[in-house]
């Protein structure tokens, strides 16, 4: 057997788009997967060429024909995203009118694009590592090597990735705090896909406008505040202050379900509804009385048969939980609590 190596090249492709109606670059050996990615996928990638942006390495097995002495390639990784080129130049996709193409290509098919941009997609150079003198047995062990362990990037990551600004940098500094890491808020490994940040985002919003839904507002709020994020002052004092009562009244926080972010953002939500009710928390509410009761409730809620409002909490804190009606749920539940 012919001595393995893997040796890194370059395709364009038009060279690649030829060598596939040709017969000589299979897309589907038998250990890949089918095609599954949706349209818009295939279109954000097609963007990502147009605006002459890097694309992840491909790999192929490269093999000669005995016969014809003519070199073959079998996909290893990569089949998707040439997939998603070809079934573009082909004119079976259109660009989708969303915020993740250029205005300029949106609803666009190839034939549509200006002759400069259909010319920058047939000549983009895509990164090929060529693997020679590998068996079959190799190769599906290399496929499964590289697919195993992927893990998709969190919306956070992909924010950090994409965003910068004043308010990318208040969230950054508020996941700093001593308080989140003595009390163990959040795991090392949700330290690492940065839930920690994302939910110091969650903590600012909430704070800034109320609850709010999740999905459709922290993104704004990186974007429309880039520049300048005018409340941060007002913001990190009045979470400084509702974290000292939390910690005054549950020294035990790490021990309780109320270390939860779920169950946190709630706590952090009833004080701050309370504040604006004109309830100074320090000095109309007793810390120790306040703890108590979050430990009762909790044990309430750990009943075979809870009560309602122990009932109502956990359908709020288990279903769509950052979702804006579950959010006011569980607020209005614990600052009633609190309050008695």
């Amino acid at each position: 057997m012919p001595q393995a190596r893997r040796t890194p090249t370059t395709k364009d492709v038009s060279l690649l788009q030829q060598l596939y109606k040709g017969g000589q670059l299979s897309l589907a050996p038998a250990f890949q997967r089918q095609a599954v990615w949706p349209r818009p996928a295939k279109a954000y990638l097609i963007d990502t060429i147009l605006a002459d942006r890097p694309i992840p390495l491909l790999f192929f097995a490269r093999t000669i024909n005995p016969q014809t002495g003519r070199p073959g390639y079998s996909v290893v990784d990569g089949q998707q995203r040439l997939r998603a080129i070809f079934d573009f130049l082909d004119g079976r996709i259109a660009l989708p009118k969303t915020k993740d193409t250029n205005p300029a290509w949106r609803g666009l098919r190839f034939k549509d694009l200006a002759a400069r941009e259909r010319e920058q997609l047939q000549n983009y150079d895509l990164m090929v590592v060529e693997l020679s003198g590998y068996g079959e047995e190799d190769i599906r062990d290399v496929f499964v090597r590289m697919n195993r362990y992927v893990v998709k990037l969190a919306p956070q990551e992909l924010r950090h990735a994409r965003e910068k600004g004043a308010f990318k940098e208040f969230v950054a500094d508020m996941a700093e705090w001593d308080v989140w890491e003595k009390h163990r808020i959040f795991t090392p490994s949700q330290e690492k896909r940065m839930r920690n940040v994302e939910f110091m985002a969650e903590l600012a919003i909430l704070l800034s406008e109320g609850p709010q839904d999740k999905k459709e507002s922290i993104d704004l709020y990186y974007q429309q505040y880039s520049d300048a994020f005018p409340e941060a002052g007002d913001i990190v004092h009045r979470l400084e202050e509702y974290m000292q009562f939390v910690t005054a009244a549950l020294p035990d926080l790490a021990s309780t379900r109320w270390k939860k972010p779920v169950d946190l953002y709630g706590l952090i939500g009833a004080l701050d509804a309370l504040t604006e009710d004109e309830i100074d928390i320090h000095k109309d509410l007793d810390a120790a009385s306040v703890g108590d009761a979050l430990r009762q409730f909790e044990q309430t809620m750990k009943l075979k048969r809870p009560d309602r409002e122990a009932s109502r909490y956990l359908v709020a804190a288990s279903r769509q939980t950052d979702n804006i009606h579950p959010r006011e749920t569980r607020i209005s539940i614990l600052a009633e609590l609190i309050s008695r």
